[in-house]
């Protein structure tokens, strides 16, 4: 090319400026320096500058030469038709005149100011029992639209009649909005609807897990439904192989995602329990297998031998009509007893021998980093509150030490952030903390991360820390007792433990009058590094 130096030194110039005058631009800085970290350092964000300002034209016309190849190109030809068929020219809309009569519709009622403290919360809340045994609360109270959550769970079966169905419960879940005896899949999604409502089914062995959203005078038909769908399902042969599909092709996607690679490996290490037990963990190739053998009567076996409402809990909360919906709920499910017995399947404290693994993900280019602390505490244990605020100081909250060292600070990671897994039926409870980086960053995670723990164990949080984490924890505590969908989700919990939110407020108590001596003292307690199971996965090659 005859003035291609003039021609590079052109281009490299007005890429330069553009550069410079983005530079300038707050906005654009942080949004550049964003998308630098996702790439695994802010510092490309400048690097990139520093490479083009050295740029020659030997360089573009090398890459020009690797690149600019018939095998690495997509080709586009258009080919124009003979008689083309348009779509009319769009009509110029006069705004004016469209809405010269428009009116408003009536103003939406105003919710009331609910106070969402326990004590409030215990007594407007109603609670009674069916006939088959289902525990209900309702918490009547006016919101905008008229809107009501719903949250339903079923129990069923024990530790050995729950063994060795495989996929049947995920299935089971899977299916049950699929079609009624009555009502087939299409028409029970125009009911929904109708309804104004929206539903989501999960399940795992010996649970039934059920979340619905709806309109006050919808909440009765809603009810009807949804006893339809799970008393008389279905379960149709073709909708099986479509889950089994989309269950599989999760799978194989999970076998190359470090995250799931990791989850997988945690979970599996020190686990004692045979396969085909329920708390046994499966490897990708066992669940797989289990899908693919997995055949439509073993569904319908498990829906018949184990679903009824007889250990069943469902709450309400919003605008709904108490005796209305306690009549919906008699005609639905106060006469569908469970046919199994059913018993709580233990799941003890075990000790894990503390093990660092590195597992590959070839070709991924993000890499993760996970940890698991089984611990002998439950939710009622006296050390309660001060692990939960020490968690919070140390990576679950968004100020926390690991966010703002690993993230903020080293600019290493996507996330990083650390939880409380709590038991509130025996003690065994986890600490977990998990990170997503670039794989070139592995050692600089895992060096920051260790790093971190040990200074909080040594040094303790401040006290700056700790009043501002208790403040931030206990609205936080407060916040997920104002929204409708978490308080009946909490009520659906109660009824099972036998609780009432007075317990919050007890907890709630004991973080108030917490000393940072406390917290200090259980996060050296219990965080201990030389306990933790500890993974990172992800293409660790070595260019």
């Amino acid at each position: 090319i005859t003035n291609a130096t003039g021609i590079t030194v052109m281009a490299k110039s007005k890429w330069l400026n553009e550069w410079e005058q983005g530079f300038a631009d707050p906005q654009h800085v942080g949004v550049a320096l964003s998308e630098a970290v996702a790439q695994g350092d802010w510092r490309l964000f400048f690097l990139t500058r520093d490479r083009i300002r050295a740029i020659g034209l030997a360089d573009v016309q090398r890459v020009a030469t690797q690149t600019f190849l018939p095998s690495n190109r997509t080709l586009g030809q258009y080919v124009p038709t003979a008689i083309p068929q348009r779509a009319p020219q769009p009509a110029r809309v006069d705004v004016v005149a469209a809405l010269k009569d428009f009116k408003g519709q009536a103003a939406a009622a105003a919710a009331e100011a609910f106070d969402a403290s326990p004590a409030n919360i215990d007594a407007r809340t109603q609670r009674l029992s069916l006939p088959s045994g289902m525990q209900v609360a309702l918490l009547p109270k006016s919101t905008r639209g008229q809107a009501v959550k719903v949250s339903m769970t079923l129990r069923f079966g024990d530790e050995t009649s729950l063994a060795g169905w495989g996929e049947a419960p995920s299935a089971l879940a899977a299916l049950l909005d699929k079609g009624t005896q009555q009502l087939s899949r299409q028409q029970v999604q125009d009911r929904l609807d109708a309804l104004q409502a929206e539903l989501s089914i999960g399940g795992s062995p010996g649970r039934l897990t059920v979340q619905l959203s709806t309109r006050r005078d919808k909440l009765p038909e809603a009810i009807a439904l949804l006893g339809e769908m799970l008393r008389q399902p279905a379960l149709p042969a073709d909708a099986l192989e479509e889950v089994r599909r989309q269950a599989l092709s999760a799978i194989d996607a999970s076998r190359k995602e470090p995250d799931a690679v990791l989850d997988e490996a945690l979970a599996r290490h020190g686990n004692p329990y045979p396969r085909g037990d329920v708390r046994y963990v499966r490897t990708f190739d066992e669940t797989e297998a289990d899908w693919k053998a997995l055949q439509l009567d073993r569904v319908k076996a498990y829906h018949q031998q184990f679903l009824g409402a007889s250990h069943a809990q469902f709450a309400a909360v919003g605008d709904l009509d108490a005796a209305a919906t306690v009549a919906a709920l008699t005609a639905a499910f106060g006469d569908w007893r469970s046919p199994a017995a059913y018993a709580r399947v233990p799941d003890p404290f075990l000790a894990v021998k503390p093990t660092t693994m590195q597992l590959a993900t070839p070709d991924r280019q993000n890499a993760s980093l996970a940890v698991s602390l089984p611990l002998p505490l439950s939710d009622t244990h006296a050390d309660y509150p001060a692990l939960m605020l020490a968690n919070h100081l140390l990576g679950g909250g968004g100020d926390s030490r690991l966010w703002n060292r690993i993230r903020e600070k080293d600019g290493l990671s996507y996330s990083v952030y650390s939880s409380m897994q709590w038991n509130a039926e025996e003690p065994h409870s986890r600490w977990t903390a998990a990170a997503n980086f670039a794989p070139q960053n592995r050692d600089k995670v895992l060096a920051a991360f260790h790093e971190e723990i040990l200074r909080a164990r040594k040094e303790g949080f401040s006290q700056a820390e700790f009043e501002a984490g208790k403040r931030g924890l206990l609205s936080f505590r407060r916040l997920s007792r104002a929204q409708d969908a978490r308080l009946a989700s909490g009520w659906a919990s109660n009824l099972y433990l036998q609780r009432t939110f007075a317990l919050s407020a007890q907890v709630d108590q004991a973080l108030e009058n917490l000393t940072l001596a406390q917290v200090n003292e259980a996060l050296r307690r219990y965080i201990q590094p030389g306990q933790f199971v500890l993974g990172v996965a992800g293409d660790f090659k070595t260019p």
